[in-house]
Parts: C-alpha cells; structure tokens; sequence
C-alpha cells in the first residue's frame, strides 16, 4: 500500500466518526421523555459542536445549555457556544467553564440534563481551585506536557486542580435525570480521564497530584499552599445515573480497518492501545511488520519527551521515526490525530515510506538530526508527507496505519 492509499483510509475512518450520529443513537436507545422543561446541553471537547447537534436531532428547538469548542462553529438554537484554549488553558478556558458551571446549576430540579464529553475538554474549559490562577495552571501543563507524563498523569493533575472537573459539574447539577455521553481519546484509560471527568467523582486520593508533580520536578509550578488545598478530600458528588462511552480509537480503528477491506486490502487490528514514547513506539511498530495481512491498525496516544527545540507533534515525531526505520524498503506508515491537530503543526500528523528519507536529503534535511531536536515539524514543513485536514469535529486519539509492503 502507498501513502496515497493510507492517506484515503485514515480520512474515511474519521467521516465514519460522525459524532451528531453516534449521540443521536444513544438517545434514541434510551427513549428519553424530555419532560416539559427544556433540555440541558453541557458540551465541552473538540467534538461539542456535533455532539449538540445529535441532542438538536432528537429534541429540536427544545433545547438550551452551552458548548465550549476548540474552534468557532455553528451550533443549535438555545446553545450559546464558547472558544476555550488547547492544549494550555488561558482566560478563554474559564470564562467557558464558568459558563457550563452556571448553566449546570440552572438547570430545572426536574429536568434533563445531557452532557456531552470529547478529547481537549481538560484544555477547554476550566475552573482552577481558589488560590490558583490560570497563568500558573498554563504553566504547569506545558510544563507536563513537555516532560513525557502520560495522559493518565497529565488529567490527575488536572482534576485535583479543578472545580469543574472530577465530578465538579455534576455536583451542581440539581436533577437526577443526567446522561453523559463521551467521545473517548484516552485509549484504555479510566472513563474519569476524558475530558478530566466533568460528571465522574474520583475516589483517588487527591495527594497524587503532589506525586505525579514531583515524579517530573514540577512542584515549584504552583503558588505556595495549591498543593495543600488539591490534596484535601474533594466534595461528595453523586455519580452521573446514566454514563456511556459512544466511541473511542477502537471505533476508528474498526472504521479504518472497514474502508481497507472495501478497497480490496486485508487488515488486522492490534488490540493493545498504543502508549509510551512516539518515537520508539513508531520503531516497535515497523519492526512488528503487518501481521501477514496489507495492512496493520493501531490506535491510543503516545507521548512525546521535548529535549530540543523544535516542533512538532506525536504524529509528525512517529512518522519521523518510522520514515528513518523503514528507508529504502517498500513500507509506508502513518500517524494521524483524529481530531485533525497534532501538537503546534498545521497537520493531523504525516504518512510517509521507504522513499521520505531520499526525498529529504536530496532537500538538503537531516532526518537524524530533526528527531533529535524533536524538530519533526519543521521536517514535514519541508518534505512532503504532512496530512492536512483541518479540525475534523471528533476526537478519538491517534490512528496509526502500517504496511509492510511485499
């Protein structure tokens, strides 16, 4: 398979990622009575826009609440939309969170209340603990964001940092009558770490917010007595009645490995979620080839260590990786984000094969040399290989295609 052919299989794996779909048959399931209140919509994450209207699907102009998105889109009437920050929250992020607390807390006794959670809503939309400011939080997520900390890490940070998040929005919430429907990035992780958990009380010990700072030298990040206050016992709230996770990487990996199979190719899907460093883990997966079939699917979320001072993504940085790992062979390979973004570039990620490492030398770029400044987005600003969508709507993590080649 070329990166022509990959290119194609990856965009037709996220069309099939339509979120208004996916909520509108989760409601339907349910056969929700809206009752005579409005409907409740709290939205937050790269697919909020669509997501909302999946619930405008259902319950038409009887709708009411707010989204926060990464990006300016057209929402249903009744939903008044905010543009949070991401991947570092700033003031945007909570002028947004604060509205969803304040519509949360509006919401009729009775009524109800649908929630709707997507990859970036950590970034987002927040509320930081009294005694913590915006700035410092910014700084302590670039700051975990560059050292390598898993996603799993990074948003028990968060929680414990938050008023929104760890079941923060569900504590305001007065009905009973709450459904949360996510959209998952976070591969085999806690449904807790979606969005950092807006409905989902953690029973985790707060303290670990302390340890996972001090595990990555962070600790002087934060104002003096932050700690303290993040590591008390966090409020009681109830947990959300009704909790679905409506698609996650293994979605779009079965999407994936659908529109192969339509194109005449065999396909397997590994079932370990991809995690660990982008660059070696890139490595492990040429060196593992295409299981006897066309062409190998993975999907999760790798991290990046920032040691130079370049930029790039986890899926420019992979693809990097594996073009220098299969150069001069028939390979090709590809790393995308399903969200359309990838860290700083303007790209998803980038598909390359057995040709990139030529193309670049022959341009006068060091691909060695690029890694290891972690420069990968300067390289595919250069070499051809970057994928460009555009935010696509949807995130379920990262989707990555390799094919051996014969």
């Amino acid at each position: 398979m070329r990166t022509a052919e990959l290119t194609i299989v990856f965009r037709e794996a996220i069309a099939a990622l339509d979120p208004a779909r996916l909520v509108a048959e989760a409601l339907r399931r349910r056969r929700l009575d809206p009752g005579r209140d409005p409907v409740t919509v709290l939205a937050l994450g790269k697919a909020a826009a669509r997501m909302a209207d999946g619930v405008a699907t259902l319950f038409g102009d009887g709708i009411s609440g707010v989204a926060v998105t990464s990006e300016p889109a057209d929402l249903p009437a009744g939903i008044v939309g905010f543009v949070g920050s991401h991947p570092i929250p700033d003031a945007r992020s909570v002028a947004a969170g604060e509205a969803l607390l304040a519509a949360a807390a509006a919401a009729p006794a009775g009524g109800l209340v649908i929630c709707l959670v997507s990859g970036g809503g950590s970034a987002l939309a927040e509320v930081p603990l009294p005694g913590l400011a915006i700035d410092d939080l910014a700084a302590l997520t670039e700051g975990l964001l560059r050292s390598g900390a898993s996603i799993t890490e990074i948003n028990t940070v968060r929680r414990g940092l938050s008023q929104l998040k760890g079941g923060g929005l569900a504590r305001v919430v007065a009905s009973p009558r709450l459904v949360t429907l996510a959209i998952s990035d976070v591969g085999a992780a806690a449904p807790a770490t979606i969005a950092s958990g807006p409905t989902l009380p953690v029973a985790e010990d707060r303290a670990a917010v302390g340890e996972v700072l001090a595990r990555y030298q962070l600790q002087a990040t934060l104002p003096p007595g932050v700690l303290a206050s993040a590591a008390r016992p966090a409020p009681a709230a109830t947990a959300p009645s009704d909790f679905e996770i409506i698609a996650d990487g293994s979605t779009a990996a079965r999407a994936a490995g659908a529109a192969a199979e339509a194109r005449g190719r065999s396909a397997h899907i590994v079932d370990q979620p991809l995690s660990g460093e982008a660059r070696q883990v890139a490595r492990e997966v040429v060196a593992a080839g295409s299981f006897e079939h066309d062409l190998a699917i993975y999907w999760g979320e790798t991290t990046v260590t920032v040691t130079g001072a370049g930029r790039g993504g986890r899926n420019h940085e992979a693809a990097l990786a594996a073009a220098i790992a299969i150069a001069g062979s028939p390979a090709a390979f590809l790393a995308g984000g399903t969200d359309g973004i990838d860290g700083l570039t303007p790209g998803a990620g980038a598909a390359v094969d057995g040709n990139t490492l030529a193309e670049a030398r022959a341009l006068g770029i060091d691909p060695v040399a690029a890694l290891a400044a972690n420069d990968s987005g300067g390289f595919f600003d250069v070499v051809p290989g970057r994928i460009v969508t555009g935010p696509t709507g949807t995130n379920v993590a990262d989707l990555w295609l390799f094919a051996a080649g014969s």
